[in-house]
């Protein structure tokens, strides 16, 4: 039996020694089975995380020196070389903000180290570049920008979205932030309903594709005109008029296969949400309600087998953990057995780390930050885990 938190403290011990002593950055991954070059960014917000956690669970000054210079990092001109959003990604095809998902992570790492380490001037930080995304009254959503400040067509992934909001909606419970970061959140949250997409079983669609709107499909598409991506647009349009797909569930290629991995990740942010903003009434209707009615689901727990976007890099078990946390009731035995599937697939104990059966070791262990919203359980692992096989 193992404690979830002492299992966090001794994958931070394991990672202290690659902290760059002058810089502060953690080493980089490549986005698990998308294959991109990232910079530090990512993995040094996230293990910002963790090391906070891990100085609140032991009182160690090392793990919080270690959470202040990952924080110098992300505050640096290496971080943010315009000035403007944070440098996530170096793939030469693909944008270096990492769309809205990697802005998300930045400033969810600023936001809880702001609290925890009292330092209020990192909110600053973090609602500047919160802001400096262009927000869509009408659409609810926003436009990633490029780190040299130039505004992107309105980004096309749903959990980028989701993510973007999430993590302003924890960057609004702070009382050093604004009142605009809280409002876009809340309209966010008053069109959610329109704006997500489940299929009928209750899993969430992976691309943003609203309700059929003429005004909001008009507004997408005229973004790609300007982009000169319109005709990647016109196919969107055309999908969201017909309810096209180009996959299922059961297949290895397709919208529903990418789905089933990043379902977990979905609904670890609209927990994250839900606890930002209980009372709101989106929580209540029942395309919400279908999306953890299928989590729950065994043919979930099927489906995600084998997916590589499930465990090998959306850390599932880890984020089930937590959904069922927020969303459930009584729930300490489940929430053991999604993080057993969780480390018995992907943890090393010898190696600190969650370093089998992934294809990008150091962004999954760095992605054990999201462990630390998740209570302090006790749990098994299985013996090829504990003994690094």
């Amino acid at each position: 039996m193992v404690r979830l938190h002492d299992l966090l403290v001794d994958c931070a011990e394991g990672v202290l020694e690659n902290q760059d002593a002058e810089t502060g950055a953690l080493p980089p991954g490549h986005n698990g089975p998308w294959d991109d070059p990232e910079t530090p960014v990512r993995n040094t917000g996230h293990w910002a995380i963790t090391f906070l956690e891990c100085y609140d669970h032991t009182g160690e000054q090392r793990f919080r020196d270690a959470a202040e210079n990952a924080i110098s990092y992300l505050r640096s001109e290496d971080a943010r070389p315009h000035g403007q959003t944070f440098h996530h990604r170096q793939s030469g095809e693909k944008d270096r903000c990492n769309g809205l998902v990697g802005q998300a992570w930045s400033i969810e790492a600023l936001t809880v180290a702001a609290t925890r380490l009292e330092r209020p001037e990192l909110i600053e930080l973090a609602e500047a570049v919160f802001l400096a995304h262009p927000f869509d009254d009408y659409l609810c959503a926003w436009n990633p920008v490029e780190i040299d400040g130039t505004v992107k067509p309105v980004d096309m992934t749903f959990n980028h979205q989701l993510w973007f909001a999430a993590a302003g909606g924890l960057l609004a419970k702070h009382p050093e932030s604004g009142d605009e970061v809280n409002r876009q959140v809340r309209r966010y949250l008053d069109a959610l309903e329109a704006n997500l997409n489940v299929y009928e079983n209750g899993l969430v669609y992976h691309p943003f594709k609203p309700d059929f709107d003429v005004r909001k499909y008009g507004t997408i598409f005229l973004e790609g005109v300007k982009a000169g991506t319109a005709h990647t647009m016109i196919l969107g349009v055309l999908r969201g008029m017909l309810g096209g797909d180009d996959g299922d569930e059961e297949e290895t290629e397709g919208w529903a296969y990418k789905s089933v991995g990043y379902h977990s990740f979905n609904l670890y942010a609209f927990a994250l949400l839900k606890e930002a903003y209980p009372e709101h009434p989106f929580w209540r209707c029942s395309k919400f309600q279908r999306t953890l009615e299928y989590a729950t689901d065994e043919a979930y727990v099927d489906a995600l087998d084998g997916n590589p976007y499930g465990y090998p890099y959306n850390c599932s078990g880890i984020e089930m953990a937590y959904v069922l946390e927020v969303f459930g009731h009584d729930v300490a035995s489940e929430q053991r057995r999604w993080l057993e599937r969780q480390f018995a697939r992907t943890y090393d104990a010898e190696a600190k780390g969650m370093t089998r059966n992934n294809p990008d070791p150091t962004t999954l262990t760095a992605r054990l930050y999201e462990a630390t919203r998740v209570p302090d359980l006790e749990f098994e692992l299985e013996d090829q885990a504990m003994a690094g096989k």
